[in-house]
């Protein structure tokens, strides 16, 4: 599989231009379906292997390849992170898991269900006994799939230091969430933007729970 799979990633170009937003995909094969990107890299979702997909970094953070695969390494296998099977100089390939991410599920108006956050904890506190340091969980790495959480993108595991973005998700869904949600309630995407890049902005100086406050009052 891995063989087959760098035949094609040569017709791959992702080019990050602002580190702080998601990559550009210029370019794809005709049978890689692009099913999300983030900031250092897109993945893709290959018709002939729809079981796997396919995480190709931007040049600037080819780097990360080696080490996501690592922290897989030492992950092991676990039912709330995806199978590792391989990586070349700057993909990984690993198990595609189905699911909506918290971000979609905000922006379609789909129930997060308390179990979500809960099997996060549990996950969070499995890489930790790996001997992992869980960071940077947020809206777009948390996966809904039948009522349960899963994580994917485990890049930062390896780094030191505390990431307090899961705390402030959690207590974003206890203190607001659950209060607000009615069912088919949507947010809409200028607003989840809106709160993205001011939490990017901010991260560690800004007032958070004040912000989430004025967007309370506006919105809701």
């Amino acid at each position: 599989m891995i063989e087959d799979v760098q035949k094609h990633v040569g017709q791959v170009c992702v080019r990050s231009v602002n580190r702080r937003d998601p990559v550009d995909v210029r370019e794809q094969p005709d049978n890689w379906r692009c099913i999300g990107v983030g900031n250092s890299a897109a993945v893709f979702q290959p018709k002939d292997h729809p079981q796997t997909v396919v995480k190709v970094y931007a040049d600037t953070h080819a780097h990360i390849a080696s080490e996501e695969a690592a922290i897989y390494e030492q992950l092991g296998d676990s039912p709330y992170f995806p199978h590792y099977y391989g990586r070349g100089a700057n993909f990984l390939v690993i198990e595609y898991k189905q699911g909506t991410n918290l971000y979609d599920c905000l922006l379609q108006g789909i129930r997060i269900p308390e179990q979500v956050i809960q099997d996060v904890d549990e996950a969070i506190r499995y890489a930790r006994r790996c001997g992992l340091n869980p960071a940077d969980i947020h809206v777009k790495n948390v996966l809904v799939h039948n009522g349960r959480g899963y994580l994917v993108d485990v890049s930062d595991y390896g780094k030191a230091g505390e990431c307090r973005r899961w705390e402030t998700l959690k207590k974003a869904y206890y203190d607001y969430y659950l209060d607000l949600y009615k069912p088919g309630l949507t947010v809409p995407s200028w607003l989840l933007e809106t709160i993205r890049k001011w939490y990017k902005a901010n991260e560690g100086e800004g007032d958070i729970l004040g912000f989430a406050e004025r967007i309370k009052r506006m919105f809701f």
